[in-house]
């Protein structure tokens, strides 16, 4: 994590740098940019490049002709280059103070 990054930013430790010669799979997470180095994932470590708990996450991926379609969080997902996916979460915290 770098200093301008939130902590909901960093991503995982196998999340590298979409600049670095060792990336082996682009993907692209909520329109952001991320290079893998293991096209082998689940959707729950998706989830954890955006931050979000797997606990509260529903990770889409796109589909050929646009849509979404749900994916489970366990599921091993074999991704290629340019994969796209949806991360949100399933509720959110809030209160007034």
């Amino acid at each position: 994590m770098t200093s301008d990054q939130a902590p909901d930013q960093a991503g995982p430790a196998h999340a590298v740098d979409v600049h670095s010669a060792g990336a082996t799979c682009e993907i692209f997470v909520n329109r952001r940019r991320f290079a893998i180095g293991n096209q082998m994932v689940t959707a729950a470590d998706i989830a954890a490049l955006l931050g979000v708990p797997a606990d509260n996450a529903v990770v889409e991926r796109g589909g050929p002709s646009g849509e979404w379609v749900a994916l489970s969080l366990a599921d091993t997902l074999d991704v290629h280059p340019g994969d796209t996916f949806l991360v949100t979460r399933q509720f959110v915290m809030g209160g007034h103070g």
